[in-house]
């Protein structure tokens, strides 16, 4: 390793020990909340309380190699979904399955004005996929982007706020600017397979005729049957990415 490298590498490990402290520090003055109950954490515990987190169910082996869905037979390589219908992305890295108390998280951080979960629950994918991510090596983050209509109702992307947690732990940087959502979509929960699917035809765009990245990975906060994180692969993969990967806080069992 040349010197430049080295020199690379300690900053990069700089920056997320800076981030680190720092963020320790600014709990000492702003009360650090549990995500999933809302209540104040004591003792100088951050993320998520003792009592929630026995009640989240975290993924565990078998798991399928492409989404990360579990599976009931070891024997198998890929669940029923990913095996009838091939995806274009390389492999996902969900952390917990979508259920209560996470499930009630995520409807606060998504809808009511609670930007800073982002932080418990990208430690919770870090805690769970960390190594494998940093060992994957993505040159940078990718959040699934909103449309402009629901971006000026939530006030932000809980998407992008997520990646962006992410990154600074990771020392991973993050690009918002190479996907556009331009339909506003029916809520992917209110629809079965097919109608996910048709719902998200042309949903999604890039500006860039070709991306600077070679490998990337999408951050999303759940992931159900895939058709969203399948159609920004798509895009990317038309823009000159070669490999897509992505995380989400959660995944649905179906």
């Amino acid at each position: 390793m040349g010197y430049k490298a080295i020199k690379s590498e300690k900053k990069s490990s700089l920056g997320g020990l800076f981030y680190i402290i720092s963020n320790r520090i600014k709990t000492l003055f702003y009360p650090p909340i549990c995500p999933l109950c809302e209540e104040v954490l004591s003792g100088g515990k951050t993320r998520i309380c003792d009592r929630c987190r026995s009640k989240i169910t975290y993924l565990t082996e078998p798991t399928c190699l492409r989404c990360g869905k579990e599976i009931d037979d070891a024997e198998r390589e890929y669940c029923e979904d990913c095996k009838t219908k091939p995806k274009s992305y390389v492999k996902g890295f969900p952390a917990m399955r979508y259920r209560e108390p996470v499930k009630r998280g995520i409807v606060n951080f998504k809808y009511h004005n609670k930007k800073t979960y982002a932080e418990s629950f990208a430690y919770e994918i870090i805690k769970t996929h960390g190594r494998d991510i940093k060992k994957i090596s993505p040159e940078v983050l990718i959040p699934v982007p909103v449309h402009k209509n629901k971006l000026e109702q939530r006030g932000y992307n809980q998407a992008e706020a997520l990646a962006g947690s992410l990154g600074r732990y990771l020392d991973i940087p993050v690009d918002a600017s190479i996907l556009k959502r331009t339909v506003n979509t029916t809520p992917q929960k209110l629809l079965d397979n097919e109608e996910r699917q048709k719902n998200l035809e042309r949903a999604f765009i890039s500006d860039q005729k070709q991306v600077q990245y070679k490998k990337v990975m999408l951050v999303d906060d759940i992931y159900t049957t895939g058709s969203t994180i399948e159609a920004c692969t798509k895009v990317l993969k038309a823009c000159g990415v070669k490999e897509v990967y992505y995380t989400s806080i959660c995944i649905g069992k179906d």
